[in-house]
């Protein structure tokens, strides 16, 4: 204005004045405006002439970027941690900026998040802030949803004890095994997907035998927790013999050979022991054999069969007697009244006899003739 827009002027009479219109800036963006002024050069005695020209304030520079935008990472929560986001975007990413000319305006292309495991992701977002003119620079930061936390087990898994099928018990260990033994867990990023490490039962007695199982549950990310059971096959069930089995005896004379008896077992094979006593002593003239036949199987259960076989032997009594002539000795159903030897045979309720024999003597009678005379 002082240097009235750069322009000159003279007068061949005197000298000029300049004077001008200016009012005031247009309003322009931000700070700037312009004015278009006319510059009036008068002489002494008013004659005047002007020259017009413009003053522009204009901005081409864009904004300072004062803080860079700044990555972001948060643990998962299985909902797309929105809350985080949003609050991370409407901070532009921590960034800040000014400009010279006015203030800024900040703008940025989020449009989602990549589709990471789980309900992870991530998403590089470009801040740009803008002044009022239209002039504009940027900053890029990333954020990231990550998943660090193995999942949790919310039921331990349980042993499981069964009792042997002889075939493995294939059913019940497929469907603990398949259960992951009754465990279970849950992940706040995702589900969760089981595994174990089984690889067969140990060796026991017979057909049973165990494992000792770890479960692991592994979410989306890779994350895994465990928990550990065992899978136990037990024998308590005794052998069963094949054969019928020998029942007690009473008899007399000649014993008879022991039975030969077989067992079988559910759980693997069984050996049959057999074990004899003789008792002569409880009860005269009789013998009593005790016969017990022992089925043992692989896991030391055992079934005991016992017989007892009471044998009496064949009793012979001797007696000797004496009567008188004319008396009867009786001898079981039978009557004797001469001198002689007799035999008589008893049988006692288990058909055992008994033989008797009678040496019987009998004396006669002695008769005395008396001569007498009789008189009245």
């Amino acid at each position: 204005m002082a240097s009235n827009g750069g322009a000159s002027a003279s007068d061949v009479c005197s000298g000029v004045r300049w004077t001008n219109n200016f009012t005031g800036l247009s309003d322009g963006c931000g700070a700037t405006g312009a004015a278009t002024v006319t510059f009036t050069a008068t002489d002494p005695v008013a004659n005047a002439t002007s020259t017009t020209a413009t003053f522009t304030i204009i901005d081409t520079i864009a904004p300072t970027i004062d803080t860079e935008a700044s990555d972001l990472t948060v643990a998962c929560d299985g909902q797309g941690n929105t809350a985080a986001l949003a609050a991370w975007l409407a901070s532009n990413g921590g960034a800040s900026a000014s400009d010279v000319c006015s203030g800024v305006r900040w703008s940025n292309d989020y449009s989602g998040l990549s589709d990471g495991c789980g309900a992870t992701g991530a998403a590089t977002v470009t801040f740009t802030a803008t002044d009022s003119c239209g002039n504009a620079t940027s900053t890029t930061a990333t954020f990231t949803i990550v998943d660090t936390i193995a999942p949790t087990i919310d039921t331990e898994a349980s042993d499981l004890t069964v009792a042997c099928d002889g075939q493995g018990n294939t059913a019940a260990l497929a469907a603990w095994l398949a259960s992951n033994g009754g465990a279970s867990a849950s992940d706040v990023c995702s589900g969760v997907r089981w595994t174990n490490n089984f690889t067969g039962l140990s060796d026991g007695c017979g057909a049973t035998g165990a494992a000792t199982v770890t479960f692991t549950a592994t979410d989306s990310c890779g994350n895994a927790t465990s928990t550990t059971a065992t899978f136990t096959i037990i024998d308590t069930i005794a052998p069963n013999f094949v054969e019928p089995l020998p029942t007690d005896e009473f008899i007399c004379g000649q014993i008879t050979p022991p039975a030969t008896l077989t067992a079988t077992d559910n759980c693997g094979s069984a050996v049959v022991t057999f074990t004899e006593t003789v008792d002569s002593v409880s009860q005269i003239n009789t013998k009593i054999y005790t016969r017990v036949w022992t089925a043992t199987d692989e896991c030391q259960n055992i079934t005991v069969h016992q017989q007892k076989i009471t044998v009496s032997e064949i009793i012979r009594i001797e007696l000797a007697r004496t009567i008188c002539e004319g008396d009867q000795y009786e001898l079981g159903d039978n009557s004797y009244g001469l001198t002689g030897v007799y035999n008589e045979t008893f049988t006692s309720s288990i058909g055992c006899d008994s033989i008797v024999t009678l040496n019987l003597t009998v004396n006669p009678v002695k008769r005395t003739n008396i001569d007498a005379v009789w008189s009245r």
